[in-house]
């Protein structure tokens, strides 16, 4: 059976990004008929036998963490030390996203009205007893709106989210995030969400971006609070 959170995905793409069957394909690295089957509600296929390269996706990812610059003669190389059969076009389309030059120059984050809210958890400690605040940040204005709750769990995480979209009068297109255990459940080989934030993000109608490891630059961290004092709350 299929992992249910890559089907809840797809549906969220289709129905909240307005991606076209192909792009979803694209994205989730499956074949467009099973995109079809999915939206149209129907019964996925019996999974097929594993590609020859699948036992060796996890060392792949590991290798490319490791030293970025690979080139897919070298991973092929690697792999035929472990016992890899298969052929140089299979390395090289499996190893396509991890070879993608990325630019690194770091660029000003600017935003329209309504176009993204950033959020995260901050930690606060009254007397000895520590405080999680929910932050909500509207990131074209800089409003933020923040709730204190006593654990970071997924229930007042979504409770959060809810009590800032009363408070703001709506939801932002798009809600940024670091690396939370509510949100993502896996980064590597491949971004594995929670499904239950999947169902609550598609059924308010926001996409989801999360941040990149130790990649500051990508939120815009000014519009954070520092204290209760600084966020305006007694």
């Amino acid at each position: 059976m299929m992992d249910e959170t890559r089907k809840i995905e797809a549906r969220r793409l289709w129905e909240v990004d307005h991606l076209t069957m192909r792009q979803i394909s694209e994205k989730l690295g499956m074949g467009r008929k099973t995109v079809s089957r999915i939206l149209a509600g129907d019964p996925a296929p019996r999974p097929r036998k594993p590609a020859k390269i699948a036992p060796f996706e996890r060392l792949i990812a590991e290798w490319y963490k490791d030293t970025p610059a690979l080139m897919a003669f070298q991973v092929l190389n690697r792999l035929r030390s472990y016992g890899y059969t298969g052929g140089y076009g299979t390395v090289k389309l499996a190893t396509t996203a991890f070879r993608k030059k990325r630019p690194k120059a770091f660029f000003e984050l600017t935003f329209v009205a309504g176009e993204e809210s950033q959020v995260d958890w901050m930690e606060w400690k009254i007397g000895t007893t520590p405080v999680y605040g929910f932050v909500y940040v509207l990131a074209w204005s800089r409003y933020a709106v923040i709730h204190f709750y006593p654990r970071q769990s997924l229930e007042f995480f979504l409770d959060g989210h809810i009590r800032a979209f009363h408070q703001v009068g709506g939801v932002a297109h798009r809600h940024r995030y670091d690396n939370l255990r509510s949100v993502v459940l896996q980064r590597y080989p491949t971004v594995r969400y929670n499904p239950a934030f999947l169902d609550f993000a598609r059924h308010f109608g926001f996409s989801i971006h999360v941040c990149n490891v130790r990649k500051a630059n990508e939120k815009d961290h000014a519009s954070y609070c520092t204290s209760p004092r600084t966020c305006g709350v007694n």
